[in-house]
């Protein structure tokens, strides 16, 4: 039987199941309430804390924001997801790559980001993303301690099989359940392995105030580093180093990173120093190769579920945005769920798979080591024609419906 869950026959509006409530699965939700449906959101985690610590959002993602809830035939029937994240966040004012040394490679600054990409980036906490995306959505939309093991459809209905035993059906099954989503291996079968992409990321926010600062990449040898303000003072910073998998975990955080980066520009000595090892997360990163196949019938995948990226762009949360607007459009067209369905992943497929793609191939350039490497990429970096670049930049940045 089913469990308790909004919508359906009590309201007489269609029902959407969607496996995550991470931003992903929260975002997709608001977009087919504002589509049309009911959403209930089964998540596997007891409560809805948020886990992870801060990450950036880019032009494009405030804009699919905003796209989720505005009305295509004009106006906005209440609105201000878009606004209500970015007052949340701290925008970067312009954004910088530079060697380990401190030399700059490449600079955005912040007002050619405004003129060219419509804004520039802004970095907040996490928490804070996933408790306004709760917020809007609304708490009696969460189910937790909702763990998905399975799921069956018919013609016109597909269910979900809990691990507690009880059952959700609904019109549509959107699985936004990250990076081991459930509802994908069943999509996929056997022939989609994780594979690790050789190092683990860091994480930490931390009290340090950067003023104005730009966004900040470094990449020295094997090692990348970046930086971000935040508000109230706050640093958000990142960092990679090639290790084996699973080793990261068992080192001390701040010793083993202030050692490692000891002699880079400031501030990255300064910010590590004021980190405590509890503020640092680490995640080994895994990737899978993009596919054509997001869904069937009344199924389909959103954010990591569909196109799990390594975070070198910074477009993981962007893109799950993107999913999330263009899958509530196509359903508020009036097709057949299964044929909007099959149109929103048409849409985005290639798009999010090709920027998979590129965050990878950016994630194997920084762990380069060898000097003669390390030069050739430092040159590539800083010799790159700056409208070619600028275009390039538009195009991640910018969000189409279409």
């Amino acid at each position: 039987m089913s469990g308790p869950g909004p919508g359906g026959a009590a309201t007489g509006r269609p029902r959407a199941l969607v496996v995550g409530a991470g931003p992903a699965g929260l975002a997709t939700a608001i977009g087919l309430r504002a589509a049309g449906f009911d959403p209930v959101v089964l998540e596997q985690a007891a409560g809805t804390g948020s886990v992870g610590t801060a990450l950036t959002l880019w032009p494009n993602a405030l804009a699919a924001l905003a796209a989720i809830e505005s009305d295509p035939a004009g106006g906005d029937p209440g609105g201000g997801i878009a606004a209500v994240v970015h007052a949340l966040g701290q925008p970067a004012e312009g954004n910088q790559i530079r060697a380990a040394d401190g030399r700059l490679l490449d600079d955005v600054p912040a007002p050619t980001m405004r003129s060219r990409f419509g804004g520039t980036g802004i970095a907040l906490l996490r928490a804070d993303l996933v408790g306004a995306l709760q917020e809007r959505l609304g708490a009696d939309v969460v189910r937790t301690g909702a763990r998905c093991v399975g799921w069956w459809a018919t013609a016109d209905r597909v269910t979900v099989r809990l691990a507690d035993g009880t059952e959700e059906s609904g019109d549509l099954l959107v699985g936004a359940d990250g990076l081991r989503s459930v509802v994908r291996a069943q999509l996929c079968g056997g022939r989609d392995e994780l594979s690790y992409a050789g190092y683990p990321v860091w994480r930490g926010v931390t009290d340090f105030d950067l003023g104005s600062a730009p966004g900040l990449l470094s990449m020295g040898r094997g090692a990348q580093f970046g930086l971000f303000p935040m508000t109230h003072g706050r640093a958000y910073w990142f960092a990679s180093l090639p290790l084996p998998a699973g080793r990261g975990a068992h080192l001390p955080a701040r010793e083993f990173l202030s050692d490692r980066f000891a002699d880079w520009h400031r501030p990255v000595p300064q910010v590590l120093a004021a980190t405590a090892d509890w503020q640092i997360m680490v995640t080994d990163i895994y990737e899978r190769r993009p596919v054509r196949r997001w869904g069937q019938g009344r199924v389909t995948l959103v954010g990591d579920a569909a196109h799990p990226s390594t975070p070198h762009l910074g477009q993981g949360t962007c893109q799950a945005f993107e999913d999330a607007a263009v899958l509530g459009l196509r359903l508020r067209q009036g097709r057949s769920v299964p044929e909007a369905l099959r149109d929103y992943e048409a849409a985005r497929r290639t798009r999010a798979n090709a920027l998979t793609r590129q965050a990878r191939m950016l994630g194997q350039v920084g762990q380069w080591r060898h000097p003669a490497a390390c030069w050739a990429r430092e040159q590539m970096i800083r010799r790159s024609p700056r409208g070619p670049r600028l275009r390039q930049l538009a195009r991640m940045f910018s969000f189409r419906q279409d």
